[in-house]
């Protein structure tokens, strides 16, 4: 199940999709267009619903206090959390979420949508009381930074399940062949974010 499958699937949840309203409940700094930071400083700016996924629109901005210029209607501006980028799916068990599995995702500040490996781990959040709403789902995705979470999924995982996960972009074709002769697998896994992202990911080279 993707994200626009899960929106119409469960309708009563649909606003764990609206990304600016996850970042007020966790009371983290942030507001929408039209509304300015009131404090100088890096923001990352998002659209506030992002059904087609891979981080599109997404962008480090460096917005002063009191400048609404910066954010374009349909989005929001949050504040900028450093540190590590995590996925993690959640199974429903008992009374909690219990963590399945989780990948650390490495990529630069430049390019919010563009990950160059995603790396299993054992880094293991735990899911607090306000994220019980959704125990009627089996299993949830939650994306963080370091241990604060950024965005929710109504679903599982997306990507292959392997140790190491390598995305091919679009024009790096080439390195293809390089990491199948290190051991690497090839899995096509064709994904352009609904025709929004400029430079569409291929597929994966997967290793365990």
């Amino acid at each position: 199940m993707n994200d626009i499958e899960a929106y119409r699937e469960y309708p009563y949840l649909t606003h764990w999709y609206n990304k600016l309203w996850v970042s007020e409940q966790l009371k983290y700094h942030c507001g929408p267009a039209g509304l300015a930071p009131d404090v100088s400083g890096w923001y990352v700016v998002r659209p506030i619903v992002n059904l087609s996924g891979m981080g599109i629109g997404a962008k480090k901005i460096w917005i002063d206090a009191g400048d609404c210029k910066q954010v374009p209607p349909g989005y929001f501006w949050c504040e900028w959390f450093n540190g590590r980028q995590f996925s993690v799916t959640y199974r429903w068990e008992g009374w909690s979420w219990v963590p399945v599995s989780c990948w650390e995702g490495i990529k630069s500040d430049e390019d919010l949508s563009k990950f160059s490996k995603w790396i299993k781990t054992d880094h293991y959040p735990h899911l607090g009381i306000f994220f019980h709403e959704l125990s009627d789902l089996e299993m949830i995705n939650v994306e963080y930074i370091e241990d604060k979470p950024i965005e929710v999924h109504l679903r599982t995982s997306s990507d292959p399940d392997y140790n190491e996960l390598i995305p091919v972009w679009k024009g790096q074709e080439n390195i293809v062949d390089k990491h199948v002769v290190m051991g690497y697998s090839y899995i096509s896994s064709y994904d352009d974010g609904e025709g929004f992202l400029e430079q569409p990911r291929l597929g994966f080279l997967v290793k365990n």
